[in-house]
């Protein structure tokens, strides 16, 4: 069984957990109402969530194991993405500033309402589960190579994660990541952007490789 869906631009500020992908169910049809309220689904639900409803590769990997190799990306290298994309000033100016504040408004205040937000958002993201807001850099990003190390390891040789024949939601979530990271048209500050540094660099070959096939395949 397959689930039809429609794909539309956003922004992970729109998500409910500040994170992309993310999905909005369809309403029951002719019986629904501007007052019924459609939960969205959030990236680490998806699977789940196209399983109750059907949706089920006929290799699924163990639910368990999926879910640890996913909280990496929630967590070790996302919390990484926010301190490289909002809290390094230079790559906010760079990065963060064309893309969510300039588009927004042309009100210079406005702009700096706009940054402080985006920017006490990331903070705390980052420190949900720490009862400090100080932030250990070289924690930070040691722990998000141990956690591409990790994807490395699990990729392996094969073209796609878990051995499947076609990519997946894993395989997307990874690129989101992997592809944005060696995006030159960014504009990152390399001296500033210790998260892609190794990954540009060629130590996981394996992920580039990767990223190169799920965008060939893709786009």
């Amino acid at each position: 069984m397959r689930i039809d869906f429609l794909t539309v631009s956003s922004s992970n500020h729109a998500s409910p957990t500040g994170s992309l992908p993310f999905v909005i169910p369809a309403t029951s049809g002719a019986s629904s109402t501007v007052l019924d309220v459609v939960r969205p689904i959030p990236s680490h639900q998806i699977q789940a969530w196209g399983s109750k409803h059907g949706a089920i590769s006929k290799t699924q990997p163990d639910s368990d194991r999926y879910e640890a190799y996913l909280s990496l990306l929630d967590h070790r290298i996302r919390n990484a993405w926010l301190h490289t994309l909002y809290l390094s000033q230079p790559n906010f100016d760079a990065v963060a500033r064309p893309l969510y504040i300039n588009p927004a408004t042309s009100s210079q205040p406005a702009r700096l309402v706009l940054s402080h937000n985006l920017k006490a958002a990331a903070l705390e993201e980052m420190t949900k589960a720490s009862t400090s807001l100080v932030i250990d850099l070289d924690a930070l990003y040691r722990e998000s190579d141990n956690a591409f190390s990790a994807l490395s390891d699990l990729l392996g040789d094969d073209d796609w994660f878990f051995g499947e024949a076609e990519p997946g939601l894993f395989d997307a979530a990874v690129f989101a990541y992997t592809h944005l990271l060696c995006d030159e048209g960014m504009g990152w500050k390399t001296e500033e952007e210790r998260l892609g540094k190794n990954l540009r660099e060629g130590k996981w070959k394996n992920l580039l490789a990767h990223k190169r096939r799920v965008f060939n395949k893709c786009y």
